[in-house]
């Protein structure tokens, strides 16, 4: 967390707390894929499981669509969009993370943008899910999820945005062993021209 204490140095979050906030974060838009792509299709068998069977959490979103007369192809259509929509969200958000985690001062700018993209595709994803929804005179669970998702994608978006990138004291040590090198070559070169100066003179005289 990130705190000031008088005006003392600021404590900037560690890269390990980025790294468990971004894969919560992941790990959700994963499963709320999973969800929306499976749910619909009665779920998915795997290693002797059915997951995803249940339709509860897209029950409002289905009774929705059918309010609307849309019709079954055109839904599953809708769920896929909706499911890429937060794989998308999750990969992006992923990628930030091993930018922001494991990268250096470079790579970790870069993080910022692509939880922008991730925000950008939850956006849509709520989007199509809340006019489909208030369309259909249902506002359920799914449109929530929708929301929770791109609320956490905004809060890391800010973060990211509010909190310096942390430097490499290697590099920051590296850049005062070049400024002193061209110190002293500049003085050098100086007191150099300084001698020659004096060498032409006394050649003069």
């Amino acid at each position: 967390m990130s705190l000031v204490i008088g005006n003392g140095p600021v404590m900037t979050p560690s890269r390990l707390f980025y790294a468990a906030m971004m894969i919560f974060w992941v790990c959700f838009l994963s499963l709320l894929a999973l969800v929306v792509t499976y749910a619909p299709q009665g779920g998915v068998h795997l290693a002797g499981l059915k997951l995803f069977s249940n339709t509860g959490l897209i029950d409002s979103l289905l009774t929705a669509m059918k309010a609307i007369g849309i019709q079954p192809t055109a839904q599953s259509m809708i769920f896929g969009l909706l499911g890429g929509l937060n794989l998308a969200a999750a990969g992006l958000i992923l990628f930030a993370t091993m930018f922001r985690v494991l990268g250096e001062e470079a790579e970790q700018r870069d993080a910022r943008p692509l939880a922008e993209g991730a925000a950008m595709c939850a956006a849509a994803a709520a989007a199509v899910t809340m006019v489909l929804g208030f369309a259909g005179g249902q506002a359920g669970t799914l449109l929530l999820l929708e929301t929770a998702a791109l609320g956490g994608l905004l809060l890391i978006v800010l973060s990211l945005t509010s909190i310096p990138v942390a430097s490499d004291p290697a590099a920051d040590d590296t850049a005062l062993l070049e400024d002193v090198i061209a110190d002293h070559a500049a003085s050098h070169a100086a007191f150099s021209a300084q001698l020659a100066t004096l060498s032409r003179r006394e050649q003069a005289t």
